[in-house]
């Protein structure tokens, strides 16, 4: 079990320094917000693709978590065919995270738009970047490696227990049937001590019943 605990600590510190580590090399550098017929089309400009999660209290407030990214020590915001936001907060809530506040009129009717340097424009919520599949399908072959580990590790603790307590019988076996050899040899000690002196008795019995006769 103290190896599975291991396993598992260096595989959540491995978590955070990847995650860590993908938030440096990727950056927020524009925020598009133009007009549509129904609302509005927020684009954000990014060196690769990233998770988004999109939340609207209200008809004219948006929230947005990106995971997994930071903001350059500028970031443009681009208005077009609108002059309708009245607010706009960008905040680097914890590392690797970013939290976005927009404030507009009918803004919960927006489409989330992803544009990556490295990748194609893609409509949060209708698709899925590639980083984010090829990061779930890596997550999921690490758990298995996990429980595959933690199994053979298990079934290697079982064995050696079975041949501990193999062992463990083995010897008080061996210890019970020494000591029934050395009892059986200390009784034919015993018998063989009584045999010579009934010999010698015999003996002298003999002896004594000649030399009557005489």
């Amino acid at each position: 079990m103290k190896k599975v605990f291991l396993i598992f600590t260096f595989l959540i510190a491995f978590g955070f320094t990847t995650v860590a580590a993908f938030a440096q090399n990727n950056h927020l550098h524009t925020i598009t917000l133009e007009k549509s017929s129904s609302g509005y089309n927020i684009i954000l400009g990014t060196d690769r693709a990233t998770k988004v999660i999109k939340k609207t209290p209200a008809d004219n407030e948006l929230e947005m978590d990106l995971i997994g990214i930071t903001s350059q020590d500028t970031v443009n915001a681009i208005y077009k065919g609108t002059t309708n936001v009245d607010g706009l907060v960008i905040e680097n809530s914890t590392p690797g995270k970013l939290k976005i506040y927009i404030t507009a009129d009918n803004i919960k009717n927006s489409t989330l738009i992803l544009e990556p340097i490295n990748g194609e424009p893609a409509i949060v919520g209708e698709s899925m970047p590639l980083d984010k599949v090829l990061w779930t399908v890596f997550v999921l072959a690490l758990f298995a490696v996990i429980f595959k580990i933690s199994k053979d590790i298990s079934e290697e603790d079982d064995n050696l227990l079975i041949k501990r307590d193999i062992k463990d019988r083995e010897i008080e076996l061996y210890k019970k049937y020494r000591d029934e050899v050395l009892a059986h040899q200390e009784l034919n000690a015993q018998e063989l001590k009584m045999q010579r002196v009934m010999r010698k008795i015999d003996r002298k019995i003999d002896e004594r019943l000649t030399s009557n006769l005489r």
